[in-house]
């Protein structure tokens, strides 16, 4: 939501589910979200790097798909996913909170160690660079620890900007140290965990609109305590997903309309108020991008917006969405400072064209070697069972429609 694709997160100590048709097309309509996400990130970042805000952004409708305000529904994503995972190992008996946490640093970090390692090299070879020393120190440092967010919130004029967007990574991993915990304590307890989850939606929702009327909007864009619902709502879908089974029959329609909602919600942005998103827009957004995601887990039949989202394109952009998301802003950065003087198709072909170089070499020889790895290390231990009783994964209680995980 992350936003980026590996493939298994919490693999099962039982045998795999096969993959048959639903499970491939959960996949591939995931990986497609993910995808369709990651690009409305990415143009909205393009404006004022890449061309003029003023080139795209007041065209009705068109505008609002350039305007950002879409990565709360990665968070939707990624929530489900890793919290199905968590759910599957508390049922089987095997949770272990500090290898999770291992897997998270192993996933991140092979994207963030070698990001570092190129922004402070050319901090040091390229002048055009306009951030000191000590700011680009304390500002990879804190990229590195996930603390980025609220150090943006103390040093926001002084911070990079081309590191701005890294706040949804320090978010996610602040509380996914609190996730895994939360499932040990409440695992057995589903409903209680929903309400909770609930009520928690609820009040990360109004301390929002507190924090932007005292505190303005850097602070409500990126705290953790105000913008977490979507993260929360991943989990309460992922709780929720075996009480929705009975109305599987419903999922295509849902589907498709809750699409077609984000769509049109995405065309009125521009036409609102400043900072929607960060207020009745994004609330709207985010639940029902939780309704699409959970259509798309409960397996309907295939329908036109998930033959859509299944399409080989959006699926390479949602398997790469995690290189696509860290590179991007720097690459925009640092094209838009040796290109003062081009116009701006020509910056953004060079621009698009050096992300694309970045992401696909990231996810072959960095992304995808990750994922074998975690494939096969970090994993839960199994436990062994007492002589003569079942198997613990013969006992498990199934936690939602079974599907492969896939990691964001």
């Amino acid at each position: 939501m992350t936003a980026g694709p590996g493939r298994t997160d919490a693999p099962a100590t039982s045998p795999p589910t096969p993959v048959g048709t639903g499970a491939t097309r959960r996949i591939a309509a995931l990986d497609g979200l993910r995808g369709v996400v990651i690009v409305l990130v990415v143009l909205g970042h393009a404006n004022g790097n890449l061309w003029p805000t003023d080139l795209v952004l007041p065209v009705p409708v068109v505008g609002g798909f350039f305007g950002g305000g879409a990565v709360s529904l990665l968070f939707v994503i990624g929530a489900v996913i890793v919290t199905r995972g968590l759910l599957r190992e508390h049922d089987r008996g095997v949770i272990d909170p500090v290898r999770f946490y291992a897997r998270r640093v192993v996933r991140l970090g092979v994207q963030l160690i070698p990001f570092a390692v190129v922004i402070l090299a050319l901090h040091r070879l390229d002048p055009t660079d306009p951030t000191s020393d000590r700011t680009t120190h304390q500002s990879v440092l804190n990229v590195l620890t996930f603390t980025w967010n609220s150090y943006t919130e103390q040093h926001a004029l002084e911070a990079r900007p081309d590191f701005f967007h890294l706040w949804y990574l320090s978010v996610q991993q602040q509380c996914y140290l609190v996730l895994p915990l939360l499932v040990v304590l409440l695992g057995g307890r589903r409903r209680a965990l929903a309400g909770l989850l609930g009520a928690l939606f609820v009040a990360v929702t109004v301390w929002r609109y507190h924090v932007f009327a005292t505190d303005g909007w850097v602070v409500a864009h990126s705290s953790t305590t105000t913008r977490s619902d979507g993260l929360v709502l991943g989990v309460l879908v992922a709780v929720a997903l075996p009480w929705l089974v009975p109305l599987r029959h419903l999922a295509g329609r849902a589907m498709t309309a809750s699409a077609v909602a984000l769509v049109v919600l995405v065309g009125i942005l521009q036409e609102l108020p400043p900072f929607q998103y960060l207020h009745e827009w994004g609330v709207v957004f985010t639940l029902v991008g939780g309704v699409l995601v959970a259509t798309v887990f409960l397996d309907p039949a295939p329908t036109v917006t998930s033959r859509a989202l299944s399409s080989r394109p959006l699926g390479y952009l949602g398997r790469a969405s995690l290189a696509i998301f860290v590179w991007h802003l720097p690459v925009f950065a640092i094209v838009a400072r040796h290109t003062t003087t081009w116009q701006w198709p020509t910056r953004t072909v060079v621009a698009v064209t050096l992300l694309g170089l970045v992401v696909a070499s990231s996810h072959r020889f960095i992304e995808e070697p990750t994922r074998r790895w975690l494939a096969t290390h970090l994993l839960p231990r199994p436990l062994e069972a007492a002589p003569g009783a079942p198997p613990v994964a013969a006992t498990a209680r199934l936690t939602s429609p079974s599907a492969p995980v896939v990691e964001p």
